[in-house]
């Protein structure tokens, strides 16, 4: 079994795994500014040719970031799968194994994989079964509401707690939603009632600590995981320990500056460019992380829409220093939580 985190922190914080995001640069940089109690890779796509590659086990095998990383994969080929546990058997570093069941992205999904299998539970029992049959390691699946809709929620559910998961994690919204309205947390609060003795984490705009904690108040889930909101914030796993375990009324948990976010910017340049060192991605990678930076910085839109034209990285680094530290601002703090009227993602997809 896994480490029992569920026992040893009040309210465990997990990483959401983003695909071309939450890399061991994107980790190290988290962990250095408040660490969160599990990681989670982003997904292994399983397929006759797939192996362990080496942008996983770095940071499945990366001691510096001093909390436990999740292995997550991705597929419909059981003997695949148990293929790749058998891989994943050789290193003793990796103990917990979780399965995508709710990846919207249509590119994904269209694949049979992902979101996609929330529409047949028996391969969903096909899938689960085999793993837990192969995995003597903690195993989870995280998953979503339903596909479409909801008619299948606790047929799910159940499906997955019959097969011997250790742990399930629940973002609240469907498939097809993508990341559209809000994620409706009273199936949350359904879930843990289903689950009754196995661990539910929730998962779906938990936007900062004090929505963290409207969360877990209302649906009395075992742990949170956020995602998009640690692009924006990544002290937001500090922010959440800091009222969870030690208690901290709210004007004494930690607010981050916007100079402490013009020094995150760096930390992701710097460690983009030790990991990947290609300097023509940077602007890319930066303005993915910008996108959700902006919209907690101010609400006019001006950072957003400015950091999105920009064409070079000279011209990406002078509109950050003049919206996060010239004249003055490096004291203010941010926001916390984002700009309702702005949108980060306009496609609204994973």
């Amino acid at each position: 079994m896994f480490p029992d985190f569920f026992g040893s922190a009040r309210m465990p914080t997990f990483l959401a795994p983003m695909q071309d995001v939450t890399d061991v640069n994107f980790m190290r940089t988290v962990s250095n500014l408040g660490r969160p109690d599990v990681f989670v890779t982003e997904y292994l796509r399983v397929h006759p040719s797939s192996r362990l590659e080496k942008s996983h086990l770095s940071a499945l095998l990366d001691t510096d970031l001093r909390s436990p990383v999740v292995l997550q994969l991705i597929g419909e080929d059981e003997f695949h799968i148990r293929r790749i546990l058998d891989d994943a058997k050789k290193y003793p570093q990796i103990r917990a194994v979780d399965l995508n069941l709710g990846c919207p992205a249509p590119k994904v999904y269209r694949k049979n994989v992902g979101g996609a299998l929330l529409k047949d539970p028996k391969k969903i029992a096909s899938i689960l079964s085999a793993m837990r049959d192969s995995w003597q390691g903690t195993l989870s699946a995280k998953l979503r509401i339903g596909f479409q809709d909801d008619s299948l929620f606790e047929t799910i559910l159940k499906t997955v707690l019959d097969c011997g998961v250790d742990f399930i994690t629940l973002h609240a919204r469907t498939v097809r939603q993508l990341y559209r309205g809000k994620a409706d947390h009273s199936y949350t609060r359904r879930a843990v009632e289903i689950c009754g003795r196995v661990p539910l984490v929730a998962n779906g705009d938990i936007t900062s600590w004090q929505s963290a904690e409207n969360v877990v108040e209302a649906t009395g889930c075992a742990g949170i995981m956020i995602g998009r909101s640690a692009m924006r914030n990544p002290w937001i796993f500090k922010q959440t320990r800091e009222r969870f375990e030690e208690g901290k009324k709210p004007e004494d948990i930690f607010t981050p500056t916007l100079g402490d976010v013009r020094i995150y910017v760096d930390e992701i340049m710097s460690n983009s460019l030790r990991y990947k060192p290609k300097p023509k991605n940077l602007p890319g990678r930066l303005k993915k992380f910008l996108n959700f930076i902006a919209v907690g910085v101010e609400t006019s839109g001006e950072f957003l829409m400015s950091m999105r034209r920009a064409q070079s990285l000279d011209e990406l680094l002078h509109i950050c220093d003049k919206y996060l530290v010239s004249d003055g601002r490096s004291s203010l703090p941010i926001r916390l939580e984002p700009a309702e009227n702005l949108c980060s993602r306009p496609n609204h997809e994973g």
